[in-house]
């Protein structure tokens, strides 16, 4: 089958061969409220509470090395949509035009009011001294002292919040032509909890395509007649599949 015959659509459950805690589970990042604190709400009125936590996350991943899985999705140039901001996709050198991260990586930062993705740059967030942060952090995102946002000058991590919708800087539309134009749509390390995740599954199983889950415990709304299910690591499948 030719590579863009396929869509790829990851999640956090591929990351956890790299050392990276998943959404769910035990210790998972869920059990820390992200649909509270991951919102453009908490970010205006709490930019320190905000940008620290964000610091956490790229704390968790900054060292963490692609696996298996993204090495061979990179190296078969496969058509991948994640759900993932750790940018293991992106160490792992996936061609950018077969690559969409529906969520924003956690490296770049963004003017607030930015429409393109040609506006992103490195957030530089490996510069933050620790020992001062909310100091730090309100200077490599500009943001005036107390937490004064400006709606002109002030950056934020390019990461969709909960708050907010798909829009062109996520390339939505690109996503689901590319699920539209496949003939099979894998969704590997993922639940269906999130919006791209049950648009691409509705859309695939509508038109009648074929539907691969992988995950060794995959969540029961992804489990519709006629799927078919690999209760597998990710990279074991990719292994063998690709």
């Amino acid at each position: 089958m030719h590579q863009n015959k396929i869509v790829v659509i990851t999640g956090a459950g591929i990351s956890v061969e790299s050392g990276i805690k998943p959404f769910r589970g035990t210790n998972g990042i869920w059990n820390e409220n992200p649909t509270t604190m991951a919102t453009y709400t908490k970010f205006k009125e709490d930019p320190a509470h905000f940008l620290s936590w964000y610091y956490e996350r790229f704390v968790s991943c900054k060292d963490a090395l692609p696996n298996a899985t993204h090495e061979i999705l990179a190296k078969q140039n496969i058509r991948v949509i994640t759900q993932n901001v750790d940018n293991l996709h992106k160490k792992a050198k996936h061609p950018q035009d077969s690559l969409i991260e529906i969520h924003g990586n956690i490296n770049f930062k963004r003017k607030i009011q930015a429409t393109s993705l040609r506006e992103l740059v490195v957030a530089n967030w490996e510069q933050v001294d620790p020992e001062n942060l909310d100091e730090e952090l309100f200077r490599i995102f500009n943001i005036g002292k107390g937490g004064a946002i400006d709606q002109n000058d002030s950056y934020r991590p390019h990461i969709l919040l909960f708050d907010e919708f798909y829009t062109d800087l996520y390339e939505s539309e690109i996503a689901l032509d590319w699920v539209n134009d496949a003939e099979t749509v894998i969704f590997m390390g993922t639940s269906n909890s999130v919006g791209i995740t049950s648009m691409t599954l509705e859309m695939a199983y509508r038109k009648q395509k074929q539907i691969i889950v992988v995950d060794p415990n995959p969540s029961e709304s992804l489990l519709l007649p006629g799927v078919e299910v690999f209760k597998e690591k990710a990279s074991d499948f990719c292994g063998r599949f690709f």
